[in-house]
């Protein structure tokens, strides 16, 4: 049996032959056309540079999270400086002993709100950073997609060139120069 290559494939594709045209040209069979295949496109999807990397993500989920708690406690707050605006004595004493008895309860309160609205503000810019990513990320699957389906070799070049690229970004994000 005569041997297949990756490289035999990749031409092939180039060519427009399908599998089976490729298993009676290098005398294999169309099953192992296709494991070969199968390994190709494998190569390129695993060797695929997330060039908007999914750490982003995790790292605004996270984001996300410490922003509720944060919200949570600045709502309480705001409920404890309201009860005590409302004439309410024991939210009045839990108030006075956050701000000090010559703190002003008020100022503490309008303060609290302007945070809030500050957490809002940054929560909606994560929210929309994070759908902004999701798009790319999807957009930029699917050129891969179409791209191997139709010049898997194209597609290798690419997934190289984005590597390379992907290096020199971290080496900078380091510190580090390309001639260290």
């Amino acid at each position: 049996m005569a041997k297949f290559t990756d490289a035999d494939y990749l031409e092939g594709r180039k060519a427009g032959l399908s599998q089976k045209q490729m298993a009676i040209e290098h005398g294999v069979c169309e099953a192992y056309v296709s494991k070969v295949k199968k390994r190709c496109e494998g190569s390129v999807a695993a060797a695929t540079p997330p060039v908007i990397q999914a750490e982003v993500l995790t790292r605004q989920h996270d984001a996300l999270t410490k922003l509720s708690l944060l919200a949570d406690k600045a709502a309480a707050l705001a409920e404890l400086c309201e009860k005590a605006l409302a004439g309410d004595w024991q939210a009045k004493g839990r108030l006075e002993q956050l701000v000090g008895r010559k703190g002003n309860g008020l100022q503490a309160y309008i303060a609290i709100l302007a945070e809030m609205r500050k957490q809002l503000e940054l929560d909606n810019t994560i929210k929309r950073t994070k759908f902004d990513i999701e798009r790319c990320m999807q957009f930029q699957a699917k050129v891969m997609e179409v791209l191997q389906r139709a010049a898997p070799d194209l597609a290798r070049q690419v997934v190289e060139e984005l590597l390379a690229l992907d290096a020199s970004q971290n080496a900078l994000d380091f510190g580090l120069k390309a001639s260290d």
